[in-house]
């Protein structure tokens, strides 16, 4: 055995699949590593006789895909730098609990481990963190994880264990009742297909966290889930669970956040839910819950997240939301719910996102809204849903929204409004499609709606009184001959007065000729181009008329197709469409010109950078669209920050082919090198969401329409994508 002194090794190791030199220096209990060249994929040191400790720097190697120390005489803690270590690879042995008995922490996940959990895990009794998430791992969870008596954080999502055969219950949950100092379980994104054990109840006191997201999960979930007193956070969010929300949940009155989103769950919100105090997430929505909201709901003062869409939820809307003075977002979305919007809505002063659409609300939209500056998103269309489109939300737009001045989607679509809409404020950048199917409505053009009628108004009370007097002198005299004309004139006055607005409608799209295009943009010269790709390019232009328009010129095929899809979709974040120009030989449409640049800008550009957060939220809008336009190809775009036409796509390779053979092992080297850092806390989730967005986008991409994944199929993945980004999008770490 080799005992601690100065000493160098010099090592050939693996880096990249090729053998080359690297350093290795161990002075004073601390292993030193030098890398000479390129990235380390594999570190074999075993049967050496080391003795020390595992060196904090060992997470350095972030390439490493082995890793080997076995049979040496190592001590003391390993290193938290260990999770860093996200590409491993392998099967755990066998004999790992035998090996290592006075083991504290296990931290693997994040990599490609595969096979079962050893049984033999369990023999390393001081285990008090055990962290396997995002693997291959498959098989059953042990049942003896009951004899970790210091377990206080297990973690096993995003895995393949299944349950047993021989039970349809989660025996594994059972197990675990012994752990008294259990404060964290997550096992979401698992195959179970199992239910929920009233054994749940007897888990520890301490638990704090239970997230079991994904899928895998059938039953009702048991009464005895309220004896969990100590539960911040509960996620059971898209499962397969029936039945109704027990009324026990009163007795976790410590509760933060309860996801049951996208189950089917039945009957009524029970009203011990506003109950508990501390709650600040409630995600109900995509359930079959029907019956009113509880009048008390707004009792729970600290919610900020309320989503009840998607279900059967009928009366009307209670005014006690009035008190929910924290809320942030509020989705009330494709329900029955009647009567009129609570005017006491005007007090949620922090508000910054309300959707109360495909409803059967009516009446008017409350006046003194000013007060909500935080709004950012105000949905109200398609209410009032009866047989063919006919809805009932009347009166007028309030002038005090232009006070809002955060507003950035608004839509009162398919109602019944009347008036003139406001032109000022956050209502210069809305266009037609926040005010479809409103007859009654009057205002600017750009609204897609019929101009207002001006009046005439004298500009002093002494002329109005000298005017009344004349028209009262006057009428006797003219009494029968304004009535002979009125009869005679009627019919005319209607012919053209509908002559009239039919001639506004058809003015509404401007008409527009190839030689002002030409002027526009100076001949189509470059120093107006902005950009150009595979269907053609676009370019700045200013109009005889000053305003300011982006021509795409496009070839006829692609012309024709982004003509069909423009006037089949609708979405807030589509740059509006002005009008177009079509020829036998010219093709283009003509767009409103969007100063802060394009998205090729900050896509592509050196001087510009969208991280991966804000990519997703593109991701979003474009998923919005993803029935009616196959825009999967410009994920990939996205994520590798490559244009189709880039120099580098010669001959038979192409954007799509790279993606495709980049995968699975190679995908980092086709991302944008600076979307996800490597000293990123949440690197691993980052890189498993780009990954998986990366192979969708693929799927859906597919040249048949035959091999193309299914819609449904689609939602499903993005729900699951959803799951591993929770730790990345909230303050709870699961």
């Amino acid at each position: 055995m080799k005992e601690i002194f100065d000493f160098v090794l010099d090592k050939t190791l693996l880096w990249d699949g090729r053998q080359v030199d690297c350093w290795m220096t161990l002075k004073r209990n601390k292993l030193i590593f030098r890398r000479l060249h390129k990235r380390v994929a594999a570190l074999h040191l075993a049967n050496m006789g080391l003795v020390g400790s595992i060196p904090p720097s060992i997470g350095n190697l972030s390439f490493l895909v082995s890793l080997d120390l076995s049979n040496n005489n190592f001590h003391g803690h390993l290193p938290d730098e260990l999770d860093r270590l996200q590409r491993l690879e392998g099967v755990l042995p066998s004999f790992i609990g035998q090996k290592l008995p006075n083991l504290e922490q296990l931290l693997i996940g994040g990599n490609e481990f595969t096979g079962s959990l050893p049984v033999s895990i369990t023999n390393a009794s001081k285990l008090y963190k055990i962290d396997v998430i995002s693997n291959h791992f498959s098989g059953i969870i042990p049942n003896s994880f009951g004899n970790l008596a210091s377990l206080e954080e297990l973690r096993l999502g995003d895995n393949n264990f299944i349950g047993e055969a021989l039970s349809r219950e989660l025996s594994f949950i059972t197990s675990l009742t012994s752990c008294k100092k259990l404060k964290l379980l997550s096992f979401q994104l698992n195959p179970l297909n199992g239910t929920l054990s009233i054994s749940i109840g007897n888990l520890s006191s301490s638990l704090e966290q239970i997230s079991a997201a994904g899928r895998g999960i059938k039953g009702t979930i048991p009464n005895e889930i309220g004896n969990l007193s100590s539960l911040t956070y509960l996620s059971f969010f898209a499962n397969d669970l029936i039945g109704a929300i027990p009324m026990t949940v009163k007795g976790m009155q410590k509760l933060q956040a309860l996801d049951l989103s996208s189950n089917k769950i039945q009957g009524s919100i029970p009203q011990v839910l506003c109950y508990l105090s501390n709650l600040i997430i409630l995600y109900l929505d995509v359930n079959e819950l029907f019956g009113p909201v509880p009048t008390c709901s707004g009792n729970v003062t600290s919610l900020r997240y309320l989503y009840l869409g998607y279900n059967k939820l009928n009366s009307s809307m209670p005014a006690s939301f009035g008190n929910l003075e924290n809320l942030l977002e509020f989705n009330m979305t494709s329900n029955s719910l009647g009567g009129f919007l609570p005017s006491e809505l005007v007090s949620l002063k922090v508000i910054t996102s309300t959707d109360v659409s495909f409803n059967h609300i009516s009446g008017n939209i409350p006046s003194s809204n000013s007060g909500l500056q935080n709004l950012v998103e105000f949905s109200l269309a398609h209410n009032r849903l009866e047989g063919p489109i006919h809805n009932n939300l009347s009166g007028m737009i309030p002038k005090s929204m232009i006070k809002l001045s955060n507003l950035i989607y608004f839509n009162v679509s398919f109602n019944s409004l009347s008036g003139e809409i406001p032109a000022s404020g956050p209502f210069q950048n809305f266009t037609s499609q926040s005010f479809v199917s409103n007859e009654a409505l009057r205002g600017a053009t750009r609204f897609g709606v019929p101009p207002c009628i001006t009046r005439m108004v004298t500009r002093s009370k002494t002329s109005r009184k000298v005017v009344l007097i004349c028209v009262l002198s006057a009428v006797s005299l003219v009494v029968l001959v304004m009535t002979l004309v009125c009869v005679l004139t009627r019919h005319r006055k209607s012919k053209r007065a509908e002559h009239e607005l039919d001639l506004q409608r058809t003015t509404l799209h401007r008409r527009i000729r190839y030689h002002e295009l030409l002027v526009s943009t100076n001949g189509f010269s470059e120093s107006n181009l902005l950009g150009s790709g595979s269907f053609g390019s676009a370019y700045r232009g200013v109009l005889s008329d000053g305003i300011v328009v982006a021509i795409k010129e496009k070839a006829l095929k692609s012309f024709e197709t982004e003509c069909e899809v423009i006037r089949n979709i609708r979405h807030q974040n589509l740059t509006k469409v002005i009008t177009s120009c079509s020829d036998l030989d010219f093709k283009a449409v003509v767009l409103k010109y969007i100063s802060n640049g394009s998205l090729e800008k900050w896509l592509y550009s050196h001087n510009y950078f969208l991280d991966i957060m804000q990519r997703i939220w593109i991701r979003r809008i474009c998923i919005h669209m993803v029935r009616s336009l196959q825009l999967w190809k410009m994920l990939m775009e996205m994520l590798t920050r490559k244009t189709p036409t880039d120099d580098m796509f010669a001959g038979d390779k192409n954007l799509k082919r790279w993606v495709k053979e980049s995968l699975p092992d190679t995908m980092t080297e086709v991302m944008d090198a600076n979307l996800l850092g490597q000293e990123s806390e949440h690197y691993s989730a980052k890189l498993e969401c780009v990954s998986s967005i990366m192979v969708l986008a693929l799927e859906c991409s597919a040249e048949s329409p035959d091999q193309r994944i299914n819609m449904n199929d689609v939602l499903e993945k993005l729900k699951k994508i959803r799951v591993k980004l929770e730790p990345t999008m909230t303050s709870y770490t699961i």
